[in-house]
């Protein structure tokens, strides 16, 4: 079978060099995902499957954390990386979470893989420099209003945020930072956030559970992590939820017991609530860091989540302290 590429941008020399030999030959080259900050090409080769990703300019700093990242259970294996082109390619990492017959039944598993993410994150905590000068996004607690704030004037100036949004959210800017100023005393306030972790970036594989695509990632409060992951998997059920009653189901505990040596349980399911709530704000500056550079109908198109974000936010803003 003949290589098949629709962009020229793959680079069929390196990844035919860099693809393991007992994967045999290139057959084809297929088109999963195209973002104006990132491409996903999946490589069919004679004797299996592999991934290439093209990051971005602004997203290249995935390739530094993945060196990091790589002795890592959690991880799907690496085969090679780029930095200066912004390309890699790794192994297939199995099946979508969210592509499971029934995810109900990989519960157990899940909530393995959220131990192993805790304590990934803990590791991070003694090398916050080394993450920044990646760099990956500083989004510290202590950084947030001021975000927020730059956030609001570039809506405003583009001409996606309305007034009445912008106030909105602007008036909640002292209870984010006096909220902030609160957790940041804990020793575990500034951590590796995956950044997108919801069930289409966690994969199953024999019998284990993988996270992928770190694209997103930058430093800030750890249980701000667990938001996409809530609400891909609860769906419709989240909104419905008491905040305390997540802490009932399994996955969730999984991920908090896993930090209990850092602070009580009570402490941890607080920090828990009030985190979710600020990463409806870390979810909008995600995304609005993602189409900074965009063109007009980028804007338009991820431009209404990340003011729905911000709505959340507004909404949410008086039950977090």
């Amino acid at each position: 079978m003949n290589v098949i590429s629709h962009n020229s941008d793959v680079p069929i020399d390196w990844l035919t060099r860099a693809l393991p030999l007992n994967l045999g030959a290139i057959q084809q080259i297929q088109t999963i995902k195209q973002r104006p900050w990132s491409q996903v090409y999946r490589i069919q080769t004679e004797q299996g499957i592999a991934y290439f990703k093209i990051c971005g300019p602004d997203h290249r700093q995935e390739i530094p954390l993945l060196n990091w990242l790589m002795p890592q259970p959690i991880m799907p294996d690496v085969f090679a990386l780029d930095i200066e082109q912004g390309w890699i390619l790794m192994a297939d990492g199995g099946v979508l979470f969210r592509e499971l017959s029934e995810p109900e039944a990989y519960h157990a598993n899940l909530a393995t893989l959220l131990s192993n993410y805790a304590r990934l994150q803990q590791q991070s905590l003694e090398q916050i420099g080394k993450f920044l000068a990646m760099p990956l996004p500083d989004r510290r607690l202590n950084q947030l209003p001021e975000l927020v704030q730059q956030l609001l004037n570039i809506g405003t100036q583009q001409g996606w945020l309305d007034q009445e949004l912008f106030k909105q959210v602007l008036n909640t800017l002292p209870i984010l930072e006096q909220l902030g100023s609160k957790l940041s005393e804990s020793p575990y306030a500034a951590a590796l956030d995956h950044g997108d972790l919801h069930t289409g970036n966690i994969l199953f594989k024999q019998n284990h559970l993988h996270i992928c695509d770190w694209g997103d990632a930058c430093i800030t409060h750890p249980f701000c992590s667990l938001l996409p992951l809530v609400e891909t998997v609860m769906g419709s059920q989240y909104s419905t939820l008491v905040p305390f009653k997540l802490m009932e189901i399994d996955w969730v505990n999984a991920y908090l017991q896993a930090w209990h040596t850092f602070a009580p349980m009570e402490t941890l399911k607080l920090e828990f609530q009030q985190a979710l709530c600020i990463a409806l704000l870390l979810r909008a500056l995600n995304i609005a860091y993602a189409i900074q550079h965009a063109d007009v109908d980028t804007l338009t198109r991820w431009s209404p989540s990340v003011t729905n974000y911000l709505s959340q936010w507004v909404q949410v803003e008086p039950l977090v302290c």
